[in-house]
């Protein structure tokens, strides 16, 4: 065989291993490409895209918010104008996430064909656009998609060798405004620094690289400083100080896991159902090392920069939130090494084996893609989610405070915690009822029971639920109006004998009296059907009669009509 760095280039005496193969990965390609335009249209909307739209919509309602990770609401102020539903705004910004999606598979393309044919280089894109979870979430309305787009434009520069002061300065803008997005973007150091020190130990000109390198740094550090400047004078946000500790409890709550492959149970089901990513990838890994030690297939700085490259597959050991969506930011540089496993097969294997199993891996992803990309969001759609915040607007068109899990109605004014794990770990630790709290000091009127940790408003008790005080500020405040959705009110219960009670009023406005009697309030008659303004306070209640009586907030509030299927606001990732 040919001792080649560019085996895409070399003179094989074996042809490619599907005849036409370009033309048949580009077509699996744009299956792949149309199958997303399909999720992003009917899967159903994640919750922590909805938080991700909240900083958008407090942004753009001057709320207070912090200045790390929230830099992409600059790119999203337009999505208030998409429509009234929050569902319609998270899949306008999905397409604009599949843009991104696009620019990734074009940046994996470049790299791959720094070294590769074609052929690999269009295989190594589908198998990251085939991957079931890059499929269901590669264009979620995340940050993810934006620093993954950046990281990879970066990482091109640095891999292909070919620095200059201008494309210097470029990948480190992107880098930085990478970092402001998302933390995350710093577990691609290692790659990069790999990149680095294997590129200045081959270098014929090192101090010429060191310059650019240097370069490079100077302008990550002064476009961060210059842009995260811009984006705090920008928002009403928090000080520096709580910032930057932020900063440094996100960083140890990510990374100082003492348990080895925090979220093994994701990568254990994506070894069955990607399979033939993951034999691409070892295969990939196989041929660098092989490489190395033969020098055949490319030289040994090639290969330890393709080995590089596979760093970020070390972070589902250590990484926190190593969680389905993360594996479309993890795997884009990864995917580089399908491209080597697809020129190395013509070189290393039998001609009709290696027809074979790329046959069989071209068959595995293009299932992947029916299955994850057409199959899955027509089970799992989001009408129900789009119909439900419709009806939520109708019952509340004007904006109030409510408490959820996620911001689901993310125009509003959200109260308590983000009760995803980590915000759960972090509310239970600290002790502090903050759903009381917000009751007293900011009166949310409804609340969506959209998580497990809200199941007590249902009458269902969890070993995760909220703390004793803001369970009992729950049950005592709020009572069943629709569905998920419940309003503030009073359930009042009158047996034979009973001449008055005394209730709690946290949260002040309009009342209406429903029930089939008339009760006495403070010595005054409420008639059955009538709307009284309630201040916050005690009231005395006595009735005329015996049974149950409801008091709701609103003026006759908008109530609609039973749902006849069952489906949850959320079904996981």
């Amino acid at each position: 065989m040919e001792t080649t760095d560019r085996i895409g280039k070399s003179n094989h005496s074996k042809s490619d291993i599907f005849p036409h193969s370009a033309l048949t990965l580009g077509a699996v390609l744009f299956f792949a490409i149309a199958a997303r335009f399909y999720v992003a249209f009917r899967y159903e909307i994640n919750w922590d895209e909805f938080y991700f739209l909240s900083f958008v919509h407090q942004f753009i309602n001057g709320e207070t918010i912090s200045g790390i990770q929230t830099f992409h609401i600059h790119f999203f102020t337009w999505i208030r104008y998409v429509s009234n539903n929050e569902v319609d705004q998270i899949i306008a910004a999905r397409l604009v996430m599949i843009a991104f999606q696009m620019g990734t598979g074009l940046c994996i393309y470049r790299l791959c064909r720094l070294q590769c044919s074609v052929s690999g280089a269009l295989f190594a894109v589908l198998s990251y656009f085939a991957f079931s979870f890059n499929v269901r979430m590669g264009a979620s309305f995340r940050t993810d998609s934006i620093a993954t787009f950046l990281i990879m434009l970066s990482l091109y520069y640095v891999f292909s060798n070919q620095l200059s002061w201008r494309s210097s300065v470029a990948a480190g803008v992107f880098t930085s405004v990478a970092l402001l997005i998302t933390l995350k973007a710093s577990l691609y150091i290692p790659t990069f620094l790999a990149m680095v020190l294997v590129s200045f130990y081959w270098a014929e000109d090192r101090m010429g690289y060191a310059k650019q390198i240097l370069i490079y740094g100077c302008s990550i550090l002064v476009s961060f400083a210059i842009l995260y400047s811009w984006h705090s004078f920008t928002i009403s946000g928090v000080s520096g100080g709580t910032n930057a500790g932020a900063m440094l409890d996100a960083a140890d709550k990510t990374l100082s896991q003492r348990q080895l492959f925090p979220r093994w149970h994701y990568f254990q089901y994506s070894l069955t159902t990607d399979f033939g990513y993951w034999f691409t990838l070892a295969l990939g890994i196989g041929f660098v090392v092989f490489s190395y030690f033969k020098q055949t297939q490319f030289s040994r700085e090639m290969s330890l920069k393709l080995f590089g490259i596979s760093l970020p597959l070390v972070t589902l050991l250590f990484y926190r939130n190593a969680f389905p969506y993360y594996y479309t930011f993890m795997l884009a540089s990864v995917s580089v090494l399908s491209a080597v496993a697809w020129d190395g097969a013509r070189g290393y294997l039998n001609h009709r084996l290696c027809r074979f199993i790329f046959f069989i891996l071209a068959s595995l992803f293009t299932v992947s893609i029916v299955v994850n990309g057409l199959v899955l969001p027509t089970k799992r759609s989001l009408n129900y989610q789009r119909q439900f915040i419709d009806e939520v607007h109708k019952v509340f068109p004007e904006p109030v405070a409510y408490i959820d899990c996620c911001s689901m109605v993310s125009r509003y004014s959200k109260q308590g915690f983000f009760m995803s794990t980590w915000g759960y770990e972090d509310y239970y630790t600290r002790g502090v009822p903050v759903i009381q709290s917000a009751i007293e000091k900011n009166t949310p009127v409804f609340v969506i029971a959209n998580s497990h940790y809200l199941n007590a408003l249902k009458g269902v008790n969890s070993n995760d639920g909220l703390l004793d005080q803001d369970t009992k500020a729950l049950k005592s405040n709020y009572i069943h109006h629709w569905a998920e959705l419940y309003v503030a009110g009073k359930v009042l219960k009158f047996a034979k004998g009973d001449k008055e009670q005394e209730i709690q009023i946290s949260i002040e406005g309009e009342y209406t009296l429903e029930g089939s009697f008339d009760v006495g309030i403070d010595g005054h008659t409420w008639k059955s059907g009538q709307v009284r303004f309630l201040s916050k306070g005690s009231y005395l209640m006595s009735a005329t009669d015996v049974g149950e009586v409801v008091i709701r907030w609103g003026n006759h509030l908008y109530r609609p009509e039973a749902l006849m299927q069952s489906q949850a606001l959320f079904t996981g990732f």
